[in-house]
């Protein structure tokens, strides 16, 4: 844009730096090219349409602070808050009605601090569960997990943060390379709970078996004979590492009954094993913590006394009674 363009667009009420952000998707150029149309000469011959009239209120609440009646100012001093009758629509384009594109699709829901406090908190709760699910069984907290992750963007983050808008690319990144992280870190998960909160000692080998997996995979499993007189198999799967009657030493969780399995290590593994889980642990909620500051940028607060809107079904304007 040229200097004359950004000057008319500020004295409009557009961010400009939030007007170069919508640029980074195939939507928010075609909002900006309205937002020129209608505000500066950038392409004189051709008169906006309801589409762009549209587009530019959809533009306004994302790169504006100010509220929409100054909008609906601004276009009624160019002639476009009611369209000519060559167009085929003559009700306000701000309001009361939309595009024929516009009413196929579903209205964008408002961006607020409520909203996106309970969308990072749900995501956070996904987090725990793929702790949790490490704790039991490293294959089903690391794809179950990661399946969680996954919802968690889709549904948590794009729906209740951003309203279905497009998300900026630095949360995005954050967001995977975060889920990935934590995804990696829940491989130790389990390993890390039975060598913090089990017993070291030396346990005897029992035997080795041979197993069929729930995929129809053979394996074999090795089993341990706890001082307690329990038989337990090793949390990972794979041949004994010394023949059956053999000692070893190992981290157990005394009485038998625990969904942590034993865990072969000496007393010196367990910084090693902390600094493995501990590091990416650190690491990935710290990206995920990134993505959730900048997420509060370009929120809506609502004015002192205003009513709170639902968390549920956003309603198009045009079907709220006056």
């Amino acid at each position: 844009m040229t200097e004359k363009q950004r000057r008319e667009l500020a004295e409009v009420g557009f961010d400009l730096d939030r007007l170069y952000q919508l640029s980074r998707s195939k939507y928010g150029v075609s909002q900006i090219r309205s937002v020129l149309l209608c505000f500066t000469g950038s392409y004189p011959g051709e008169r906006p349409g309801i589409a762009d009239v549209a587009r530019v209120g959809e533009a306004w609440r994302i790169a504006s602070h100010r509220p929409g009646s100054v909008l609906r100012a601004q276009l009624a001093q160019r002639g476009l808050d009611r369209l000519d009758p060559d167009n085929g629509l003559t009700r306000s384009a701000l309001g009361d009605s939309k595009p024929l594109e516009e009413r196929e699709r579903k209205p964008l829901r408002p961006r607020t601090p409520r909203r996106a406090v309970l969308g990072w908190a749900l995501v956070l709760l996904l987090v725990v569960v793929q702790a949790l699910l490490g704790f039991v069984d490293l294959g089903i907290g690391m794809v179950l997990g990661g399946v969680g992750l996954i919802i968690g963007w889709l549904l948590p983050v794009r729906r209740l943060v951003y309203g279905r808008r497009t998300a900026p690319r630095a949360v995005k990144v954050a967001y995977i390379l975060g889920a990935l992280v934590l995804c990696y870190a829940t491989a130790s998960t389990g390993t890390v709970a039975v060598m913090a909160l089990g017993t070291h000692g030396t346990v005897r080998i029992a035997y080795e078996d041979g197993e069929i997996g729930s995929h129809g995979t053979h394996y074999r499993q090795c089993y341990l004979d706890l001082p307690g007189g329990d038989t337990e198999p090793l949390r990972t799967t794979g041949s004994c590492p010394a023949p059956a009657g053999a000692l070893v030493s190992a981290y157990y969780m005394p009485g038998g009954d625990s969904p942590l399995r034993p865990v072969l290590a000496d007393s010196a593994s367990l910084e090693r094993a902390g600094l493995l889980w501990g590091l990416p642990t650190a690491l990935g909620l710290g990206l995920l913590g990134y993505a959730a500051a900048a997420s509060t940028r370009g929120l809506e607060r609502p004015a002192p006394g205003a009513r709170r809107e639902p968390l549920g079904r956003a309603t198009p304007k045009g079907d709220r009674r006056q």
